[in-house]
């Protein structure tokens, strides 16, 4: 069972996929940030999320520094973050991999898709385990830099 953190933009898509995944429940990111201890337990996590300009919302920063930051990671199997956009996710999707990386995680499924798309592709993407990260670039790290994006490490 997954739990899929969204942003209340992408509460349909992320709902569309917690149905695909049976047994799979949805979580608005920031009731996940006031209230941390409604994750309850997970082995296996997911982030639905939009592109803001070419990052993140803020909400998506502070849910992994703040939030997953405090959790004992060690037993997650699987997760994913899925950036829901028209177009490239441009640096969003590698900002979350840096970030959860950070707290000791990391997506093994990063994929950006539209708004209206069919979830069916991403979902068996899920479920196939398939590891799919981010194309890297150089000017990530400049981008996170430049609009004050700090991973957990970078804030003590």
């Amino acid at each position: 069972m997954y739990k899929i953190i969204h942003t209340a933009t992408c509460t349909d898509v992320a709902g569309r996929i917690a149905a695909s995944l049976n047994g799979s429940q949805t979580i608005l990111i920031e009731s996940a940030i006031a209230d941390p201890e409604s994750l309850g337990d997970f082995d296996c996590l997911g982030l639905v999320f939009e592109r803001q300009e070419n990052g993140v919302p803020a909400s998506v920063v502070s849910f992994i520094n703040d939030v997953l930051g405090e959790y004992d990671l060690s037993e997650l199997q699987h997760m994913f973050s899925i950036c829901v956009c028209e177009g490239s996710p441009a640096h969003a999707l590698k900002i979350v991999e840096k970030l959860c990386s950070k707290v000791g995680c990391a997506p093994s499924l990063s994929i950006a898709i539209p708004p209206s798309a069919d979830v069916a592709s991403a979902v068996e993407k899920i479920r196939s385990g398939e590891i799919i990260l981010a194309k890297g670039s150089l000017g990530t790290m400049f981008y996170m830099k430049a609009h004050g994006i700090k991973g957990r490490s970078q804030k003590r």
